[in-house]
């Protein structure tokens, strides 16, 4: 593991101990991430660590035409790590990088930065990195990047998990005080969000990102924008839904087929996240469908209009859930292990359980999360449900709330712990 310094000014991201190993390890590796999420600061920051060659930054109109000109010469000419952002504003790059590689076969030659996906059309609709290149997602900033205190959500969750022995009561930061100022989100850029506070501009500032990020994924299209947007707004303002295509496309007045397509643009482009059911056994079909969240806990508590006026329990329920999925997701990414994010939901007797992650040995962690500042056995039902469903494989079963105890809710006999935690543990 790699110990990094970071400038006071800037807030540590968790990702990039992973990050470094990657590059280390592999000829390319492209980092993905919504636009403004920070990537460029972060590759910037690894740089001036290592000491590495500067970033080729194909967002200056010359650089690109340089690029343009014979992009495999180009690349092959810079020295290595070579670091390219906003690599998806010339589609052949990833073309001219498999070339060289496949004739040098060395680890750490390339990172290619994308605020869109990068590479899935480039041959013939295959993807002309595939078994070159290592993807890893940078998410908008967490809350406990944001308030500088490293998590170790992952570690306890697959690990030993929290001493319930003392039920612990916290000293909360300022910013976790009320689950209001993790509404805002954490995209860096947008007024407010490094403050915790809900600023005069903040809505504007997000309408504005939301359209700007909006045509990265149909560049190269003839979509109708104001009908993405529309269809942005329903998923994100019903953020961790079940996706119903043809619910959707009959209240949105759109065919199936265009809904299908609007939400891979929206995906591409990473305003939406998809987090698919998971699988039981390999020779099971998977009934439940996938839910569907905001990349960034601000673009829904945008889309469903909640900073104008209170949020009701429902909408206060699906807010922290996104906040959930999206701190879960970035530590889960940037664990060294491959951990994957799913959902579960047994449609026999309609118990589910909100997040799950999956580590690359088979052991699975369940994640229920309640909008609510006390929670006792009752909200542990589809944890239960779920542990007898993969039987050993439930390492551990999790209750993420607004309290601020750690609370031991195993059922008596049970062999899997089932554990409540205070969301600012995430």
């Amino acid at each position: 593991m790699f110990l990094l310094l970071f400038d006071v000014d800037l807030l540590p991201r968790a990702i990039e101990p992973t990050l470094v190993s990657l590059i280390e390890s592999s000829p390319v590796v492209i980092l993905e991430g919504g636009r403004a999420s920070g990537k460029s600061t972060v590759c910037d920051r690894l740089i001036e660590r290592f000491r590495w060659s500067r970033r080729v930054d194909l967002s200056d109109s010359q650089t690109l035409d340089l690029l343009r000109l014979d992009s495999e010469r180009f690349l092959g000419a810079q020295p290595s790590p070579c670091f390219v952002d906003e690599a998806q504003l010339e589609p052949a790059i990833t073309v001219a990088v498999k070339r060289i590689v496949d004739r040098t076969g060395q680890a750490g030659q390339f990172v290619l930065t994308g605020s869109a996906r990068l590479g899935r059309h480039g041959l013939g609709g295959s993807d002309p990195l595939a078994g070159r290149a290592v993807r890893i997602r940078l998410q908008s900033l967490t809350q406990s990047e944001l308030e500088r205190r490293p998590t170790e959500f992952i570690e306890r969750a697959f690990g030993s998990g929290w001493d319930t022995s003392t039920p612990a009561v916290l000293a909360l930061p300022a910013l976790s005080a009320s689950p209001r100022n993790a509404w805002l989100g954490g995209l860096p850029g947008v007024s407010g969000v490094l403050e915790g506070v809900l600023a005069p501009t903040w809505e504007r500032e997000i309408a504005g990102y939301v359209e700007g990020v909006i045509p990265l994924g149909v560049a190269g299209t003839r979509a109708d924008l104001g009908r993405l947007l529309r269809t942005f707004r329903y998923f994100a303002s019903n953020s961790g839904q079940l996706l119903n295509l043809a619910r959707a496309a009959s209240e949105l007045s759109m065919q199936a087929a265009t809904v299908r397509n609007q939400l891979e643009e929206l995906e591409g482009c990473f305003l939406l996240q998809r987090v698919e059911a998971h699988r039981p056994a390999e020779h099971r079909v998977v009934t439940a469908h996938p839910r569907v969240f905001a990349s960034d806990p601000g673009l829904a508590y945008w889309a469903a209009r909640g900073w104008a006026t209170e949020p009701n329990a429902a909408l206060r329920g699906s807010l922290l859930e996104t906040v959930v999925a999206h701190d879960v997701s970035a530590a889960a990414e940037a664990s060294p292990d491959r951990i994957v994010t799913r959902h579960w939901r047994d449609n026999r007797n309609t118990r589910e359980v909100d997040l799950m992650l999956v580590h690359p040995d088979g052991r699975l962690v369940a994640i229920e999360v309640k909008a609510a500042t006390v929670v006792g056995p009752r909200d542990t039902v589809g944890l239960q449900a779920f542990a007898n469903e993969v039987g050993t494989l439930c390492h551990r079963g999790i209750v993420v709330y607004e309290g601020q105890r750690i609370l031991d809710l195993t059922p008596p006999g049970s062999k899997t712990q089932l554990v409540a935690i205070p969301r600012t543990l995430l």
